[in-house]
């Protein structure tokens, strides 16, 4: 992709406004401010839930590194499931594991974001989120304080949008449920 703007051709239309139940987003490196630019941004009144997979070195801080999770049905609804890290398992909270939970559950319904960070996490959960028919967006070389993750994303051919820091922010409350 040549703009930061643009979109695959089989994207979904820009126009497309079917809201979204679930918004994951996924970061690393950088996460924090970004996360502070774009979560004010979604619209008090809204019934989408939001949730992020931040991971960081337990260096930087013990509250966000070291436990993954996921979301799993149970009656009467969806539940959050936290387990200690698997000492194969590389990123800690995983957005792969955390998106493809959510693909599972919120199909057509769930939007997936990938920003900031090194590495690929966040590949392999955007794909679940596509093969179920959900929409994912990438943030630009232009915002992203480190575009590791965005790029394989961007790379594999997952993101319907490729957005800066900015628009992501007015994408996620132009999708949102009021």
């Amino acid at each position: 992709m040549n703009s930061s703007r643009s979109a695959p051709h089989d994207a979904p239309p820009r126009g497309d406004v079917r809201p979204a139940d679930l918004i994951i987003i996924g970061c690393s490196a950088g996460g924090p401010p970004a996360l502070l630019e774009i979560l004010p941004r979604v619209p008090r009144r809204t019934t989408t839930a939001v949730v992020v997979a931040q991971h960081m070195p337990k260096r930087f801080t013990s509250l966000f590194a070291g436990q993954q999770t996921t979301l799993d049905r149970l009656p009467p609804g969806i539940v959050f499931r936290v387990r200690p890290r698997a000492p194969s398992e590389r990123y800690a909270p995983s957005a792969d594991l955390l998106m493809a939970s959510a693909a599972g559950l919120f199909g057509p319904r769930a939007l997936g974001i990938l920003m900031t960070g090194m590495g690929g996490d966040g590949v392999l959960g955007l794909r679940a989120i596509k093969d179920r028919h959900g929409r994912t967006i990438a943030e630009s070389e232009e915002t992203a304080a480190v575009f590791g993750m965005p790029r394989e994303a961007i790379r594999a051919g997952l993101a319907d949008l490729v957005l800066p820091r900015p628009e992501i922010a007015l994408e996620m409350a132009r999708l949102c449920r009021r």
